[in-house]
């Protein structure tokens, strides 16, 4: 897929340095604006894809149906994309901002306290056989600490510090009336078996295949589904892709919050006037602001300079 580019910070400046002296460049906010309309559109699109199971074809962009069962697919993503509030400071915040807090600043899980020293750590090679130590007599080494991190299920706000939960991964109404509509009328979607690709059946916890006799419990099957190059061919051009390839071409679009690339893309064509092109532009950059995961998808650079750059644009309005 060619996907359309992240904008350029420096346009994007070159806009509220025009707009703080009455000036609005209706040409450059036309530019920028559908290069930021043309990004939340690739966003929103490949949001789609994981839940409907339909896939852009890269050379005609016609839908292509998947044909892996999407029907036992519960949501769009797992824990660490999906937006969550802290129950002591109500701060909106996702799984990823916890671990990303303790690594960037380690504290010890049962008191909390910093356990980073002057610049022992700030070198990625000494972090490796480093080892952290706390007033509590709790040690552990940079690797292993690292590996906590990603196996606990409770850890600190980074904003209050507070210790909490993991929360649960959210079921999408769309999948929501698809279960229940499987439960009610007892239809299972057609599956296919990996080794002869004819039609097999789901029971008992197993896949089993009538013609060859391939049969598989149904836990390793679904495992094994997400290493499987499942090749699509697409019924408009007639090009064949794979949907792997494809999964990767999207990865830098992926999000669990598409909800900003959705309104953005929707209300931009509405826009008649150079004032108002410029108020949907800082509206979905303000809807961007301290969302530090979700900022560097629609801006080129890295996440500390996107940051600062809307905290700018963020005391100047």
């Amino acid at each position: 897929m060619t996907w359309a580019p992240r904008v350029k910070p420096i346009k994007i400046r070159r806009l509220y340095r025009a707009a703080r002296l009455g000036i609005y460049d209706d040409d450059a906010l036309q530019v920028v604006g559908w290069e930021l309309h043309a990004r939340c559109a690739d966003i929103a699109t490949v949001a789609d894809v994981f839940p409907e199971g339909r896939v852009p074809c890269p050379q005609c962009r016609t839908k292509v149906q998947r044909r892996i069962n999407a029907r036992f697919r519960k949501s769009t993503g797992s824990l660490h994309v999906n937006w969550f509030h802290c129950p002591h400071c109500a701060k909106r915040l996702l799984w990823q901002d916890c671990r990303d807090a303790l690594r960037k600043t380690p504290r010890c899980f049962d008191c909390g306290t910093n356990l980073a020293e002057g610049g022992a750590l700030s070198h990625r090679a000494s972090r490796v056989h480093a080892e952290l130590h706390c007033t509590c007599g709790k040690r552990w080494t940079w690797d292993t600490y690292r590996r906590s991190i990603r196996a606990r299920v409770r850890l600190p706000c980074p904003h209050c510090l507070h210790v909490i939960r993991r929360p649960e991964a959210a079921v999408t109404h769309r999948a929501k009336e698809a279960l229940l509509k499987s439960a009610r009328t007892g239809e299972i979607d057609e599956l296919y078996c990996p080794k002869c690709n004819e039609v097999a059946l789901h029971t008992k916890g197993h896949i089993h295949c009538t013609a060859c006799g391939y049969k598989r419990r149904w836990r390793a099957y679904r495992k094994s589904l997400k290493k499987r190059d499942e090749k699509l061919q697409c019924t408009a051009c007639r090009h064949t892709f794979t949907w792997q390839a494809w999964r990767k071409s999207a990865r830098s679009l992926r999000t669990g919050n598409p909800q900003p690339a959705r309104e953005f893309a929707d209300k931009w064509p509405k826009c008649r006037t150079p004032q108002e092109r410029m108020m949907q532009i800082d509206s979905l950059l303000q809807a961007l602001h301290g969302r530090g995961a979700l900022a560097p998808l629609f801006l080129d650079g890295n996440e500390a300079s996107i940051r600062q750059m809307l905290d700018e644009f963020a005391t100047q309005t």
